[in-house]
Protein backbone atom coordinates (compact mmCIF):
# COMPACT_ATOMS: atom_id res chain seq x y z
CA UNK A 1 0.00 0.00 0.00
CA UNK A 2 1.60 3.96 -0.97
CA UNK A 3 2.48 5.97 1.73
CA UNK A 4 0.11 9.07 2.08
CA UNK A 5 1.03 12.06 4.05
CA UNK A 6 -1.65 14.58 5.29
CA UNK A 7 -1.17 17.70 6.85
CA UNK A 8 -3.56 19.48 9.18
CA UNK A 9 -3.28 23.07 9.03
CA UNK A 10 -5.90 25.64 11.33
CA UNK A 11 -5.78 28.76 11.65
CA UNK A 12 -4.86 29.94 15.55
CA UNK A 13 -7.21 33.60 16.11
CA UNK A 14 -6.73 35.37 18.89
CA UNK A 15 -9.31 34.74 21.31
CA UNK A 16 -11.09 37.86 22.47
CA UNK A 17 -11.75 38.57 26.16
CA UNK A 18 -9.54 35.74 27.10
CA UNK A 19 -8.08 35.99 31.08
CA UNK A 20 -5.22 36.67 32.00
CA UNK A 21 -2.75 33.00 32.44
CA UNK A 22 -5.63 31.45 30.26
CA UNK A 23 -4.91 28.82 27.56
CA UNK A 24 -6.27 30.23 24.51
CA UNK A 25 -6.46 27.08 21.85
CA UNK A 26 -7.27 24.22 24.72
CA UNK A 27 -9.16 22.15 21.83
CA UNK A 28 -5.37 21.50 20.31
CA UNK A 29 -4.94 19.02 23.33
CA UNK A 30 -8.23 17.01 22.42
CA UNK A 31 -6.86 16.55 18.99
CA UNK A 32 -3.27 15.37 20.10
CA UNK A 33 -4.72 12.65 22.15
CA UNK A 34 -7.44 11.92 19.54
CA UNK A 35 -4.47 11.28 17.03
CA UNK A 36 -2.33 9.69 19.60
CA UNK A 37 -5.13 7.11 19.98
CA UNK A 38 -5.17 6.57 16.35
CA UNK A 39 -1.52 6.33 16.03
CA UNK A 40 -1.28 3.70 19.22
CA UNK A 41 -3.27 1.53 17.34
CA UNK A 42 -0.57 1.05 14.45
CA UNK A 43 -2.15 2.27 11.10
CA UNK A 44 -0.68 5.98 11.07
CA UNK A 45 2.46 7.92 12.48
CA UNK A 46 1.70 11.39 13.79
CA UNK A 47 5.22 13.63 13.11
CA UNK A 48 5.56 17.20 14.95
Amino acid sequence: MPTMVVEIHVPLLPTPDLQDGSYPFPWIEEVEDFLSDLEDQGDMEVFD
